[in-house]
């Protein structure tokens, strides 16, 4: 089960010694501060767990393909450019992850 923004702030209000109100607040800034990196293009670690950038797709041209079910020619439609938000885990949250025996026994 995902944990809930409430016990989030429950767990790391128990961790640091701070009321629940403060690690909400503490929270709710760590969000604004990646949101705002993110939207500035720029990548933002969030210590050793995870990395988050923002990626340019570029756009594609109009090409001729085809179908690999009937072997007929079409012409695939060209795409425009786009943006992805990408998040790589990093050491920690590897080192964290339970085994895959441990998530099929669940």
């Amino acid at each position: 089960m995902a944990m809930t923004q409430t016990q989030l702030a429950d767990a790391v209000a128990e961790k640091a010694g701070l009321s629940r109100a403060d690690a909400k607040k503490a929270i709710t800034a760590l969000e604004d501060v990646v949101v705002e990196q993110i939207g500035q293009a720029e990548k933002v670690k969030i210590g050793g767990i995870v990395q988050i950038e923002a990626r340019m797709r570029p756009a594609t041209q109009e090409r001729q393909g085809r179908n690999p079910a009937t072997g007929e020619e079409i012409t695939i439609s060209a795409k425009p450019a786009s943006v992805a938000v990408k998040a790589r885990p990093l050491a920690k949250a590897k080192n964290a992850a339970p085994s895959v025996s441990a998530l099929q026994n669940r």
